[in-house]
């Protein structure tokens, strides 16, 4: 098929022409035509007939023809001649324009392609995520029903003599015992779970909150049960850990790497015998992380070992305590998801105060208990028996208590330390936040800076809830206002500190809340502390 009718015409004139010319030069000008006479009389002599007579010529000329077939043949040319040189001119733009569609039909393809891509890309995506979703949610609800734990049901709440019999008993070849609770005896108060039979079980809380103290009268029970209790603690101190094997004192993590391989080859072989042996008999075997936090760092097992205890341990009679400062990513060993693991342990939270007198947190003997399963809304206040003190240390105690105990008192120090708590969305201007302001000594203003500085740096990173919410710690409003100022001098733009201090970000449903705490930071910046 042509791609340009003027090329048939072309072709058709210039046959045409070579045709005439052909035919003007092959056709004679003058042409004679002879014919005899054929009704002879044949009965005369021939000699009565002239020779003359017997024949007859006819002249015809054909220059008028060649003529106008020259004339066809030169106007043939000369079309041909105008159409070639037209088709000269146009053929270059015209092969622009065949550039230009090409080029245009593989940019859409091109596009066309990266879309179908990207649809395809994203719609895996999604699907990646959906399974990665569902195949976590099946493996906590399988680890929950593991434990005896309906993930369905809401966890019921510790009250009265509760224990983890009663509330989250595994009952797969877990038989629990009823052992002596480290609080008071006290029917009313919520009392702490029995975690000698649990077999995993982490406990956190700040620098100086009484962790190393609970650990070790958990341990002691333990080791009344029976438990074989292995101990690793970089910082184990001169005769700790009585009747316990301690391995990576003087921060030999080498030694605890060592130690956390030979107790996952001890489930591993445990489990060996369990499937080659009827019903086989295994003693207790408890290992502790002390100081955890570190290991992400020091030890490249902590991950492995951390996954370990929360998968693998339950049905071989192995235990697991873990103490830490955090619960991050960072503090429960480093790996990828681990974090999300612990909703199949009891965490147990200690919460520590503020000592004015030594400048170091004490234990406030009161602890947060989170059971398997339940939200973070959902935790437990325990009371906790509080260990013998020194008489220095037993008069500052008594007057913590004193302080903690009677919030109505305007003199009363706010020392309570951080604690990682979960609770509902501040508003922008706080609640029952008033309080007096009071004189403070040296040492006290010198401590009172130390704990605003740790608090700061806890804001700065986004480990508390914003400075004016209900559930932050400092529960004084002038407190929070000196806070509140630090964050201020950071000159960290203005919706970041908003942020900080009221957790409400620009746009959206939030937009009058964060005019009205834009209002409150101009009131800050400007001077007015009473502004609530």
């Amino acid at each position: 098929m042509l791609t340009n009718k003027n090329q048939a015409i072309v072709s058709g004139l210039l046959g045409l022409g070579f045709a005439g010319f052909a035919g003007a030069v092959a056709l004679p000008f003058n042409d004679q035509i002879e014919y005899r006479i054929g009704n002879r009389i044949e009965s005369r002599p021939a000699w009565l007939v002239p020779p003359k007579a017997e024949f007859r010529a006819i002249e015809r000329g054909y220059g008028g023809i060649k003529i106008l077939l020259a004339l066809l043949a030169t106007g043939g040319m000369v079309a041909t001649m105008l159409i070639a040189r037209k088709e000269g001119e146009q053929e270059p733009i015209r092969q622009r324009i065949k550039q230009y569609q090409n080029k245009a039909y593989e940019f859409g393809f091109a596009a066309e392609s990266a879309y179908q891509m990207a649809t395809t890309q994203t719609r895996y995506k999604k699907l990646a995520e959906a399974d990665e979703v569902a195949f976590e949610g099946e493996i906590e609800q399988a680890y929950l029903e593991s434990l005896g734990v309906d993930p369905s049901a809401k966890p019921p709440m510790l009250t009265g003599t509760a224990t983890l019999d009663s509330v989250a008993n595994p009952s797969d070849k877990v038989e629990s015992s009823t052992a002596p609770a480290i609080e008071p005896d006290q029917t009313s108060d919520p009392k702490m779970p029995d975690l000698t039979w649990y077999p995993s079980v982490l406990i956190h809380g700040v620098p100086g909150s009484g962790k190393t103290f609970f650990v070790e009268q958990e341990v002691k029970r333990r080791l009344a049960e029976g438990h074989q209790v292995v101990v690793l603690d970089p910082h184990a101190a001169y005769g700790q850990w009585e009747g316990c094997e301690i391995v990576g004192t003087g921060m030999d993590y080498e030694a605890i790497d060592a130690k956390l391989r030979w107790f996952r080859k001890q489930v591993k072989d445990r489990y060996k015998e369990r499937n080659s042996k009827p019903n086989p008999t295994f003693k207790p075997l408890t290992i502790v992380g002390e100081e955890f936090t570190n290991w992400e760092c020091n030890c490249e097992e902590s991950d492995e070992h951390y996954r370990t205890c929360n998968t693998d341990i339950r049905k071989v009679e192995c235990y697991s305590i873990i103490v830490s400062h955090l619960t991050t990513q960072a503090g429960l060993g480093g790996g990828k998801g681990l974090a999300k693991m612990k909703t199949g342990m009891i965490e147990v939270e200690l919460v520590g105060i503020f000592n004015p007198v030594t400048k170091r947190a004490t234990p406030k003997f009161e602890a947060w208990v989170k059971l398997p399963g339940q939200k973070q809304s959902e935790r437990t206040l325990v009371k906790l028996t509080k260990h013998p003190l020194t008489p220095k240390d037993a008069a500052v105690d008594d007057v913590s208590d004193a302080q903690n105990n009677t919030p109505g008192n305007p003199s009363e120090k706010d020392c309570t330390l951080l604690q990682q708590d979960a609770g509902n969305l501040p508003n922008p201007y706080g609640k029952g936040t008033a309080g007096t302001p009071h004189a403070e000594t040296t040492s006290e203003s010198f401590a009172l800076r130390q704990s605003l500085n740790g608090f700061l740096a806890e804001v700065l990173a986004e480990n508390l809830p914003p400075i004016f919410a209900d559930n932050f710690p400092l529960k004084k409003h002038e407190r929070r206002v000196q806070l509140a100022k630090l964050v201020i001098a950071k000159n960290l733009g203005k919706q970041k500190t908003i942020y900080l201090l009221w957790g409400v970000t620009d746009g959206g449903r939030n937009h009058q809340r964060y005019v009205d705490a834009r209002a409150m930071l101009e009131r800050l910046m400007g001077g007015d502390e009473d502004a609530n």
